[in-house]
């Protein structure tokens, strides 16, 4: 295995990145991150860039792709990147591919799953109101279960079959291209199975 592991991990909505991406984080040890969590961390800061993005994210505006990409900056130039990452989901576009200009990654790793699977994976989906954590009603959860970290599990609004297969359009209309572009790099990973089928099939990519 390699010294220092830059991984970009994508994939449709329901292919279970953000899973993976924490598993791949502990048996790395190396930190994993998606944008939306980097965006409240930096609100958390108080800084003044924080509360420029507090403001605009209170607004129910979107943060704009150079701001996105100086907060991953801002964290990729802490000390406990120095072995590597792991991004989870971005960039998610064209436009955030080219504002993401400062990094390279060794590893693009894409979960493919059938429409079907992600249909049906995210249609039983739940996610922790505090942490944000994702579960899923075939584990036996309920919505208003309460989670390890004090929070509450619920079923989010655009996890009806409407807004999933709008969500899956948009993937495969925005993100497909920029995987093109990170072609040399790109591995792609079957993703139906169990979680540990394919954290084993995802580290088998990086012998």
């Amino acid at each position: 295995m390699s010294d220092i592991y830059k991984i970009f991990l994508m994939g449709p909505q329901g292919s279970g990145k953000g899973t993976q991406s924490e598993r791949l984080s502990g048996h790395l040890g190396i930190p994993a991150f998606g944008m939306g969590q980097l965006l409240r961390d930096e609100v958390v800061t108080g800084s003044d860039f924080g509360n420029k993005l507090k403001n605009i994210m209170k607004l129910g505006d979107l943060v704009s792709d150079e701001d996105a990409a100086h907060v991953l900056k801002l964290r990729l130039e802490k000390a406990d990147t120095k072995k590597g990452y792991i991004l989870d989901g971005y960039p998610r576009n064209l436009a955030q591919y080219q504002a993401f200009n400062f990094d390279v990654p060794t590893h693009v790793l894409v979960i493919d799953i059938p429409r079907g699977e992600s249909l049906k994976r995210l249609g039983g989906r739940l996610t922790c109101d505090h942490c944000g954590k994702v579960g899923s009603l075939n584990d036996g959860l309920k919505p208003g279960d309460e989670d390890s970290c004090g929070g509450v599990w619920y079923q989010r609004e655009d996890d009806t079959p409407e807004a999933i297969s709008h969500r899956l359009d948009i993937y495969e209309h925005d993100t497909a291209p920029v995987i093109e572009k990170y072609a040399p790099f790109v591995t792609h990973i079957e993703g139906v199975g169990s979680i540990d089928i394919v954290f084993h099939r995802i580290l088998e990519t990086l012998k």
